[in-house]
Order: structure tokens, then sequence, then C-alpha cells
């Protein structure tokens, strides 16, 4: 009978030839004895597969639990996650983007953290690596069960990303937790969002780093525009089914509303179009615009969230056309 891995990592592969083994040989380089690795080609037009392979020569250790899965068609991160998460047969499951690489010891030391603990998820740091210099951030949590850190999320945002978030696979399995096809921005909250709610025992490992690739201009994350902001609000449809789906989706109702408001925000461009557009979804969701967390924003976020929070988004969208037209 073959032993069930402790630990399956899922690698979306998408033309990152320039990163890609960088991101493998430190995957295969991990001190786990038992690690299953899926690179899940979303049929890239570059050597990113043939780099995987050649990379994989030299670590014949990692041949029998890592795999190679080519997708019939290009359908996104979502789709590469979803995929992931059904071919997985670890114990654990975990997510690294091609274009990053992780500590050598880091799913050795969260699995073990995992079993210790006997938890659901256990998550590590985030390491943002820019070009003009690197940014630590611990994730610390101030509670450790889902459903609470979700109760109050609205009012104290916790980053969803799926990278630095181990999950118990049973998770997935027994709660029918997958990515929504087509939804690709965002797709870790939609995911995340799902898994706390299930999650009885969260914890942090200190101490141990995912490294994020900041200086990937191709990355999903570094533009998006009006399809991508369309992406998001269809994720905040999706979970506030999924709240209201629930005995308690009272408990939630505020962080509910703030999924919904986060999204609907970045329809306030340069457009007044779109500008209707805001006001016209997710009404409700304005309930929550006093009590956000101001952090849920970026710099630039929060100067759009002000002038939204005291009714001067038509004045953003005036200072962003000049702004526009200046360039």
């Amino acid at each position: 009978m073959e032993k069930v891995p402790k630990v399956t990592v899922i690698v979306p592969v998408y033309n990152v030839e320039k990163y890609i083994k960088r991101c493998a040989k430190s995957l295969f380089e991990q001190t786990i004895d038992s690690l299953e690795i899926l690179f899940i080609d979303d049929c890239g037009l570059d050597n990113s597969v043939e780099i995987i392979k050649e990379t994989l020569k030299s670590y014949k250790n990692r041949n029998s639990l890592t795999r190679i899965i080519n997708l019939p068609s290009n359908g996104g991160v979502a789709s590469v996650r979803r995929q992931g998460i059904i071919e997985a047969t670890g114990q654990y499951v975990i997510h690294c983007d091609g274009d990053d690489w992780v500590d050598l010891d880091l799913y050795e030391r969260m699995y073990n953290k995992a079993i210790k603990e006997n938890a659901d998820v256990v998550i590590c740091g985030l390491i943002d690596e820019r070009i003009n210099g690197n940014v630590v951030r611990d994730c610390y949590l101030s509670v450790n069960n889902g459903k609470e850190i979700l109760k109050n999320w609205y009012k104290n945002t916790y980053h969803m990303s799926t990278c630095n978030k181990l999950v118990r696979r049973s998770i997935y399995v027994d709660n029918d937790i997958l990515p929504w096809i087509g939804l690709n921005m965002w797709e870790d909250n939609g995911l995340f969002t799902r898994v706390f709610y299930y999650a009885s025992r969260i914890v942090y490992l200190e101490n141990a780093y995912y490294h994020y690739n900041r200086t990937n201009e191709n990355a999903m994350t570094s533009v998006y525009g009006i399809k991508q902001v369309e992406q998001m609000i269809g994720i905040a449809e999706h979970l506030s089914e999924f709240f209201e789906s629930m005995i308690d989706a009272k408990d939630f109702e505020k962080t509910k509303y703030a999924f919904q408001f986060l999204a609907k925000i970045n329809l306030i461009t340069d457009n007044y179009q779109n500008l209707k557009r805001y006001h016209n979804t997710f009404k409700e969701a304005n309930i929550i615009i006093p009590e956000i967390d101001p952090f849920a924003f970026s710099n630039k976020g929060r100067f759009r969230y002000r002038m939204v929070r005291y009714h001067l988004a038509w004045l953003f969208v005036l200072m962003f056309k000049v702004k526009n037209w200046l360039h």
C-alpha cells in the first residue's frame, strides 16, 4: 500500500521561464521527505515545462512524487488551483506560484507544526521580494478559530493569499471547496474565506517565509482593468451566497458587506459610467463603509476609500481623469 504524501504543493505554470528554475529548485531541495509536487501547465507559450523537466533530472529522489499536468486549454489561475486540489493526494495541501520560491525547510516546518498542534491550517510569513529591497510581512493571528477571524474580518482584514497557508486536505474534500472557474482575480479570497469557515484550528509558524516575487511585471495582480474588477464582483457574489446559505449567516453579515464593498470600489476610476455602476452594485454594502478596516486598501486605495466615505467619489473620478490627461 502506497504511503500518503505528507504535503502536496500545487504550482501554476504559465509563461514563467525566467523564474521557474529557481522555484523548482526550492521545491526539489525541500527538507521534507514526502512531498508531492504538482506542476500544472496552463498552456503556456514558453519553455517553462522543459526547464522543469531538465531541472528535475538533478533530483532523482523527487521523481516518484513529481508530476507535470497539462490543462487542455488556458483557464487561468482558478482552473489551475482547482485541478491541483482535485489531483492532490497529500495529507496537507499548499500552493506555490511559479515565479516565487520558498525557504528550503518551509514545508517540513509547516507540516510538523500542523501535526504537533492538530491544525487545519498553518500560516507562515511572506517576504515581498522587490528590486529596491525586501519587505517582510509577518501574518500573526489574533485568534486561532477560522470563524472567529471571519466574523471580525471587516474591521481586521486578514491576508488571504493561497501560498503561505498549508491546509488539511480533508477541509477541501469534505466541504467541496474548489476555486470558481473563470474568476481568476481574487480567487484567493474566494477560496480561503471558505477554508477559514470550516477550519477549527489555525496556527502561525514564526520565522518561516514564502518569497513573493514582486518584480514580475506579467503577474496578474500587477495590473488589472474592468474585466478583473468584474471577476472580483463575481467572487463577492459567490461569497455572499455562501454566507447566506449558512445557519449562522447573521454572524458574517458585515464581512459579507466588506467583500462586496471592496470589490465594487474598484469600479471608481476615470469613468463616470463605471461610477454609476458602483452606485448600482451591492447597494446594501454601503452600510459597512464607516466600519471597514482602512488597511484593507493599499496606500493609493486608502485615498479613494476616504473620498468615497465622505461622498466625494465624483471628485475622485474627475481627479483621475485629469491625471490621465496630463500623462
